[in-house]
């Protein structure tokens, strides 16, 4: 029994041997192998981004309130000027009604007929003619003192009249000239609070400042603003290319460079393009460098704030050996076709091919790896 059991027990390690043995020859017969070829690389940044027209800016409220009226929806088109929105001024409005009548009463009261110059001028007239009596009367005095027909006294009473005569009319002239003066500042100031409140009422009258078409409406009419709120958004010129570079690319980038652009609403198209502006300054919102590039080949529609990818083209270089990236194991190790784990030092690399500076040769056999 026990000999019997033992054969069987041999016949059945048999079998396993000549399975795993069957196996281990299909799957080297099943094993995938290539060869490193040398090819011209091409270096490349990779940035995200987005498209914009140049032109681009955004109405803000300069004034608390309601908007009363919302003339845009996005999409329209807007010429430079135009009325887009008015906020709620009725205190505003009453504020420059009454700085208009302050001044208008300005004006009347330093006109020359207002009742106060008017007043002013008529005492200066009666001043001119007792002046001008008292005139007369000195120089009749004095020819009679000249005679000495009169007292020297009464020549002295005659003589101060006529003094404190001329005195007066200097004063009131004076006096005319403070007051007309006084009235004509008032006018100016007058006319200064007009213009600031024409001012403060235009703050809530907002006007687009160029011509373009609205991105992006934040606002809905009835609703409550805030000054430096966004009301909308609008574009116009030509549309460019914003892109992100990290830190660590940023000293690749030169201007001219080629760009391949991978719009997200043309998935399956990349479209030509050239950097044109790389922006001095880190950017700390984006945490990263800002880039711009123009289309050499413009697609058939463009939105402005469409994602999108991009290479930027850095170098080219001749005669690289590379390999398939999914021969690479554990970083850096391949395996030769005689079984040998060698390692390699890679260069650049994707998730197609990797740049091998040094550890195999053109005619090394390689075993690509299996998981």
């Amino acid at each position: 029994m026990i000999r019997i059991r033992d054969m069987r027990n041999s016949s059945s390690l048999s079998w396993c041997g000549l399975l795993s043995l069957v196996l281990l020859l299909g799957a080297c017969q099943e094993a995938e192998t290539t060869l490193p070829v040398r090819k011209t690389l091409e270096d490349a940044v990779f940035a995200s981004g987005y498209m914009e027209q140049e032109n681009n800016y955004t109405v803000s409220a300069k004034a608390d309130g309601i908007l009363l009226s919302f003339r845009i929806q996005e999409g329209d088109s807007v010429r430079k000027n135009d009325l887009i929105a008015v906020i709620e001024n009725d205190i505003q409005h009453n504020q420059l009604q009454d700085a208009i009548a302050v001044y208008e009463d300005a004006i009347s009261d330093a006109a020359p007929n207002s009742p106060q110059l008017q007043h002013l001028q008529t005492q200066i007239q009666q001043a001119k003619k007792q002046l001008a009596f008292d005139e007369e009367n000195y120089s009749r005095y004095q020819q009679l003192r000249d005679k000495n027909s009169i007292a020297q006294l009464d020549f002295e009473k005659v003589e101060l009249q006529y003094q404190n005569a001329q005195t007066n009319l200097q004063a009131l002239k004076k006096n005319y000239e403070d007051v007309l003066s006084s009235l004509k500042l008032n006018e100016q100031r007058s006319r200064v609070q007009v213009n600031t409140q024409r001012s403060l009422l235009q703050d809530y009258h907002l006007t687009t400042e160029e011509s373009g078409q609205v991105i992006k409406v934040f606002k809905k009419q009835g609703e409550l603003v805030r000054r430096g709120e966004a009301i909308a958004r609008i574009s116009s010129g030509a549309y460019v290319i914003k892109l992100f570079v990290a830190e660590g690319d940023i000293t690749k980038v030169n201007l001219g460079q080629s760009v391949a652009i991978h719009i997200n609403t043309y998935p399956d198209r990349v479209f030509p393009a050239k950097l044109t502006k790389i922006y001095p300054g880190f950017d700390e919102a984006e945490q990263s460098y800002i880039v711009e590039a123009q289309f050499q080949q413009f697609p058939e529609k463009m939105f402005s704030g469409t994602q999108l990818q991009a290479n930027i083209e850095t170098g080219r270089r001749e005669n690289v050996l590379v390999i398939p990236s999914d021969y690479v194991s554990k970083g850096s190790f391949v395996r030769l076709e005689t079984g040998e784990e060698k390692q390699i030092e890679t260069g650049s690399k994707n998730d197609l091919i990797t740049e091998v500076v040094s550890g195999i040769s053109e005619s090394d056999v390689l075993v690509k790896p299996s998981y």
